[in-house]
């Protein structure tokens, strides 16, 4: 099995990087305790085989809360932005453009979108055919050549999503590790140290962003 079907491209972006970032804190506490796993070859590579493991399987997790997330948030913002562009009653696009869209579904992938009165009847139904064809459209461009804008954009809006449904642990994580390290070879006195400071320093930046 090649290396590519086990890790593509997208689960690099908008899975393995974010979690690594998300890892941060955890990752800092646990060098400043055991610095001597990167001490010899034979270690770091032990080392590298078990953290690329963790950060894979953790993906997982925070893929999750992404998802999780992203729904809560559109949902509060009436959807999708792919479903609201497309709701008849939305005057983010023109009705010509609307039009056009609807029979572009409607020859290629055989579904029919509803009208502004058939819409405004049953807005779900409605939303629900735009979702389904919407689906379509992006299966149909993934398996087209040159669709790497979709994929960019794909990946680019997973880091995002996957990033701020776990930003919280990120807190947690550096929060802990700035009490625990404050513990190393003191106690039950704490200390203000290098590891402390390091997980401050990660705060920080983190704050902003986050």
């Amino acid at each position: 099995m090649r290396w590519q079907e086990f890790v593509d491209g997208y689960d690099w972006k908008a899975r393995l990087i974010p979690t690594g970032i998300l890892l941060l804190p955890l990752f800092c506490t646990v060098y400043f305790f055991f610095p001597g796993l990167l001490a010899s070859p034979l270690q770091l590579a032990g080392s590298s085989l078990v953290l690329f493991a963790l950060i894979y399987l953790a993906s997982m997790f925070f893929r999750d809360r992404g998802v999780r997330y992203g729904r809560q948030f559109w949902d509060k913002r009436g959807g999708l932005p792919s479903t609201r562009f497309c709701r008849i009653r939305d005057s983010h696009l023109s009705s010509d453009q609307k039009n056009r869209i609807q029979l572009a579904i409607l020859q290629k992938f055989g579904i029919r979108l509803l009208s502004l009165e058939e819409e405004c009847e049953s807005p779900l139904t409605a939303d629900r055919k735009i979702i389904d064809a919407f689906r379509e459209v992006k299966e149909f461009l993934r398996g087209c050549d040159g669709c790497g804008l979709v994929d960019k954009h794909g990946a680019e809006y997973g880091f995002v999503r996957n990033l701020s449904g776990s930003k919280m642990i990120f807190v947690v994580e550096a929060i802990t590790g700035f009490i625990v390290c404050g513990f190393k070879g003191k106690w039950p006195h704490w200390n203000l140290n290098g590891g402390c400071l390091a997980n401050v320093v990660l705060l920080l930046f983190w704050i902003p962003f986050a």
